[in-house]
């Protein structure tokens, strides 16, 4: 009877040892796994530090062309007044509607350069590796702002312009209506007469009466 239970008895202590090794050996890789995200997240730390940089540098730009917009639209703005009081005939700031227009040129041409460069500098922060979806969406949103005010600008500038140029026509047309006015009165008929009447008094009074002629022609026969 004690021989049967000793025999349903067996000795694992080999296999537990057996085990406890390979779960040793198994923690030892996971060991280096666990430095391996350590090392991972130091250079995940880096990117994104860099990604704050970018935003940071990404934001300021943003920032600066988003001034500049608002800026040149003020500009716009006292523009389209000086535009209009070209309506009035004797009221003209040509010098200042020039000075006005050759600034609104220039700042235009600069936002649309600043605006080439954020677009670049947005798509290569793209390219990267430890970039969000979010910052993609994000720096996607202000380009795509930035774009569309400088193009509602540059539509307004032209209209603006182009008002100008209609009223210097009307100008144009009133100048030629008032100084045709003098010439019509010099075309009076009777204005004119007056120096063909004094023309026919002078070459009447400069002839000779005609008894002078005959008295000159009947003097050689009183010679005789």
């Amino acid at each position: 009877m004690k021989s049967t239970q000793s025999s349903s008895f067996r000795d694992r202590t080999h296999e537990f040892t057996s085990i406890s090794e390979r779960l040793k050996r198994s923690k030892q890789p996971s060991g280096g796994a666990s430095n391996g995200p350590l090392v991972k997240s130091d250079g995940s730390g880096s990117g994104s530090r860099s990604t704050v940089a970018f935003q940071s540098e990404f934001n300021k730009r943003a920032s600066k062309i988003g001034y500049g917009i608002h800026h040149t639209s003020q500009k716009l703005a006292k523009l389209a007044q000086l535009a209009k009081r070209t309506s009035a005939l004797f009221d003209d700031p040509t010098m200042e509607i020039q000075e006005l227009t050759a600034v609104i040129k220039q700042d235009i041409t600069a936002l649309n350069s600043a605006v080439v460069e954020l677009q670049l500098v947005c798509n290569s922060q793209h390219e990267g590796e430890n970039v969000s979806s979010d910052t993609t969406t994000h720096s996607t949103t202000v380009v795509d702002n930035l774009k569309n005010r400088l193009m509602s600008t540059t539509k307004e500038f032209k209209e603006v312009l182009t008002m100008r140029t209609e009223n210097l026509k009307v100008n144009e047309n009133r100048k030629q209506l008032f100084s045709s006015i003098p010439q019509k009165e010099t075309a009076n008929p009777f204005v004119r007469q007056r120096p063909l009447a004094n023309k026919s008094n002078a070459g009447s009074s400069s002839s000779p009466p005609p008894w002078v002629n005959e008295s000159s022609s009947s003097s050689p026969l009183f010679q005789r």
